[in-house]
Order: structure tokens, then C-alpha cells, then sequence
């Protein structure tokens, strides 16, 4: 490829990956040190929950150290999710949703590592791998007879040399430097096994999207991926992706080569250089196994899930109905592209859309019904009858009412002995027995019954406590023919309200 080729191809790389826009962004430290210290070694996934209040817990701790971080550790987390960070999953053993690392971000913390790392720099255990590597793949891809015979031979030399020298004691034993360092280069490479089963879970998902679309776009049922998934071929257990994990879950899983990895890993812990390695080292090394088991069991029944869900997608011809939905999209685009050659954008249509179906709404706006709400838990007393006292009923109303019948009793003595009067005049014959209430109820007969004259006029009451009061008021005259007052008789009691 050209070197113009090769620039566009990472032009496109950079637009697309996330990893590196993870590299690119301003709190690139920041968020790379977050998610190693929660997706360490072996964890592949988190309740979202425990993640939120863990990056809570460490923004509280970057906060104390100066940094400036206001947001929450679910609010970080949903952005880190759009942004391709962290991929979010509904988990089917528990009720809330798990957050893993992506593909890219796991290549992007691998890089960061990588910088630092002692292991990353040219070591022998490095070039033993190496050559052991080279030499399998020689050996197994020969497909001339002799010459593995002839390789086969010169390893059973080599043994037979190697056992004599055993059972004569002289045969050369791993110094602990050596030791320690190729430790440290099977944890390195175990380190990477995380990524690649997200590289192949993402695959995988990219695979079933891909299988989807040439069904939809295959106007016919005689289309060789929709065949292919009628006769049952697992289109993705079959791929590249698949057949090489299959191999790889097949080796893990099975017994002998597992009880062999452990009995390995008991002994590498055993021997004297293993005091050199540090705790996290050692517990690595512990669950090794059982974290790549526990990984390669999730991506397995993730590649399960997608194969019977596309399965599903065609026997049960969903596809049909995606098909047309598809159909109809387009031929809405295509008029569309018709119409913006006589309408602007901006132009007014005059359409109504009418909306069908149920609106979406989140969950969180429902409002979940409480029997226990209606139910009375309290006993319920139940009072005697009793005879009614007027005068105490008299006086509870008194307490939150205006006795207006009293004061137009008292509006109707005064005009009979003065002849006219004011709000003035009637507090200064009749005492105010309700306080400021009968001072207020007072103004408010005069503003039905009567008429404002000039002038201003101080009234003068006592409170309910037994307070002097006083206030200057507008000077209002109480009409003498008005019915309220000229019906009540001359001599009145105070009237006995009762309410209904």
C-alpha cells in the first residue's frame, strides 16, 4: 500500500477507534487510571452500581488531591459509554446492567502499559517464547513426511539426552532472576487475554450485524446467507472468529489440560524463586485459569446468544417484516430527495403528523401503586353520643369565624340611640369581643351597609389577650333603611348560630 493509502487508512482509524480517542482526550490520564484500578488483570465486567460507587469513591480521593473532577462517577460512566469506552451489557444472573471495558479502550490501556512496563523491553523468556512458537509452527505446518520424522527423531534425541543428564544430577536448573523475569513475561501475556476476548466478542457482534444486513438486502429467499441459516449452518460458530475461539474454549475446558495448568502453576509457586514475586504476582498466578475460564465462558455464550437470535431472526421470519419496514424507509428517503428540488428546508409544510401508539417514557416517571396505602392501620375509636351545648358550639365557631349577627346587632343599637354612626362610634358603645376580627367584621358591614365620607377616623379595640389596640381607618357611615340592621329588634340577645 501507498503511503497516501496508509495515511487515509489511519485518518479512518483515528475517526473510528476508540481507543484512540481515548489517547487523544484532555483526561486521558485520569480516565485510563480509573478503569485499570477497576478492570484490573482479570476482571472483565462490573455491576454498574459497584462501578459507580467506585469511581466515586477514587473522584473523592482526586478531589482531595487538588484535581478538578465535579461530576459523579455514574455521571463520568454514561459519558465513558457513548464515547465507546465502556460497553454496557444487561446481565442475566442479576437485575442491574454490567459496564465492561470495549475493545479499544482495553487496547489503549494496553499501550499506556506497554510504555512503562519492564517487561516490554527485549528479555531472553521473551525470545525462548519466540522460538518456541517458531519452531511448533514449523513442525506442525509440514506437510513432507520425512522431514518431521526427521525433527520428531532429533526432539527424542534431545529427551534422551535431557534424561540422562537428570539421572545423572548434572542438568542446569532456572537461576531465580531468570526465573522471576520469564514469571513476569506469562503474566504479561496473560495481561492480553482480556483484550482479545473483547476484540472477539466484538467480532463477533460485528459479524451477526453484518450477516443481518445481507439478509435484509437479499430481496429473495434463495440468498446463500439466508439458506444457509435455514439449514441450520452456524454462520457464526463457523467463521474465523469462531472456529478460533472454539479452539481455544475447547483447550480451557478441558479436564486434563486444566488439572495439568493448575498442577504447573502449584509448582512454579512452590519453588524457592517464587518468594521474589510479589503478592499480586502470586495471586495471578492463583486465577489465572479460573479468570480466563470464567471470560471465556462469558464471550462463548455471548457467540451462543447472537447464533440463536439470528436463527431465530429467520425461521421465524422476522426478517420479512424488517424487510419491508426497510423498504418503506427508503422509499420515504427517495421521495424525499424529489421534493428538496421544489421545497426548502426551512420552508413551511402545511402537515399534520399524527402520532400512533404508546408514548416512551422512562421508568423512573411511573409511580408504582402501594396497597398498603388504602389499608387503615389504625384502630378506630368510636365515641359515645352526647347532648349538644349551643354556647360552647357558639364559642368554637366564634374562634374561627366573625360573629357578623352580633355586630349587626350592635350597628343597629347604635344608629337607634345616635342616629347615625361609624365603625368609631360602634366600638366606642360596644366593646370589641372578638378583637381585631370584630374591628375587620365592622368595616366589612360598612362597605355593604353604608358610604365613605371625607376624612379619616381612629378606632380603638382590645385584644383577645387584653391588649389596647388602635388604627387610623377610612370614615365610613352605616346606612340607617338598610335591611340588615333595621330588622333587628330593639332588645336582642346575642343570636344563636349553629352550623349545620
Amino acid at each position: 500500500m501507498s503511503a497516501t493509502g496508509d495515511v487515509h487508512r489511519l485518518l479512518r482509524e483515528r475517526a473510528d477507534s476508540a481507543g484512540w480517542a481515548l489517547l487523544r482526550s484532555d483526561n486521558a490520564p485520569a480516565v485510563l487510571a480509573l478503569l485499570n484500578r477497576q478492570f484490573d488483570h482479570g476482571t472483565r465486567r462490573m455491576p454498574a452500581p459497584e462501578l459507580f460507587a467506585r469511581i466515586d469513591a477514587d473522584l473523592q480521593e482526586l478531589r482531595d488531591g487538588g484535581l478538578d473532577f465535579p461530576r459523579t462517577g455514574q455521571g463520568y460512566c454514561a459519558d465513558w459509554v457513548r464515547a465507546g469506552f465502556l460497553l454496557r451489557r444487561t446481565s442475566d444472573s442479576a437485575r442491574e446492567e454490567t459496564l465492561e471495558p470495549t475493545e479499544g479502550a482495553f487496547a489503549a490501556m494496553a499501550f499506556v502499559a506497554g510504555l512503562t512496563s519492564q517487561v516490554s523491553a527485549v528479555t531472553e523468556s521473551r525470545l525462548t517464547t519466540l522460538s518456541t512458537q517458531l519452531h511448533a509452527l514449523a513442525r506442525d505446518s509440514d506437510p513432507r513426511s520425512e522431514t518431521r520424522l526427521a525433527a520428531l527423531r532429533a526432539e527424542r534425541d534431545e529427551l534422551d539426552r535431557q534424561i540422562a543428564a537428570v539421572e545423572s544430577g548434572d542438568f542446569p536448573v532456572l537461576d531465580g532472576t531468570r526465573a522471576v523475569e520469564r514469571s513476569a513475561e506469562i503474566l504479561a501475556l496473560a495481561s492480553e487475554v482480556p483484550g482479545d476476548f473483547a476484540r472477539v466478542r466484538s467480532g463477533f457482534e460485528e459479524l451477526n450485524r453484518d450477516l443481518r444486513a445481507r439478509i435484509l438486502d437479499d430481496d429473495t429467499d434463495r440468498g446463500d446467507t439466508l439458506g444457509d441459516v435455514f439449514r441450520g449452518v452456524d454462520l457464526i460458530g463457523q467463521s474465523e472468529y469462531g472456529r478460533s475461539f472454539t479452539a481455544f474454549y475447547d483447550t480451557i475446558l478441558d479436564p486434563a489440560r486444566s488439572s495439568q495448568i493448575d498442577d504447573w502453576i502449584e509448582a512454579i509457586l512452590d519453588r524457592p524463586f517464587a518468594q521474589q514475586l510479589d503478592l499480586e504476582q502470586r495471586r495471578r498466578f492463583r486465577t489465572l485459569l479460573t479468570e480466563m475460564e470464567t471470560a471465556a465462558s462469558e464471550v462463548h455464550s455471548t457467540m451462543t446468544s447472537l447464533s440463536r437470535s439470528l436463527r431465530h431472526f429467520v425461521q421465524s421470519r422476522t426478517y420479512e417484516e424488517h424487510r419491508r419496514l426497510q423498504k418503506l424507509l427508503r422509499s420515504a428517503q427517495q421521495k424525499a430527495v424529489g421534493v428538496t428540488r421544489t421545497l426548502r428546508p426551512f420552508d413551511l409544510v402545511d402537515l399534520e403528523l399524527v402520532r400512533i401508539g404508546m408514548s416512551m417514557e422512562s421508568v423512573a416517571a411511573l409511580k408504582l401503586h402501594n396497597p398498603s396505602d388504602d389499608l387503615v392501620t389504625e384502630p378506630i375509636h368510636t365515641q359515645d353520643p352526647g347532648i349538644v351545648d349551643l354556647e360552647e358550639l357558639r364559642r368554637l365557631v366564634r374562634e374561627s369565624e366573625i360573629d357578623f349577627g352580633e355586630l349587626a346587632d350592635n350597628v343597629a343599637s347604635t344608629l337607634r340611640s345616635r342616629g347615625r354612626a361609624t365603625v368609631a362610634d360602634v366600638l366606642r358603645e360596644h366593646p370589641a369581643t372578638q378583637g381585631l376580627a370584630s374591628a375587620v367584621g365592622l368595616m366589612v358591614l360598612a362597605t355593604r351597609h353604608g358610604h365613605t365620607t371625607d376624612g379619616t377616623e381612629r378606632v380603638e379595640w382590645t385584644s383577645v389577650a387584653g391588649v389596647a389596640r388602635e388604627a387610623m381607618i377610612r370614615r365610613y357611615l352605616f346606612d340607617p333603611a338598610a335591611d340588615e340592621f333595621a330588622s333587628r329588634p330593639a332588645t336582642s340577645t346575642p343570636q344563636e348560630e349553629v352550623p349545620e
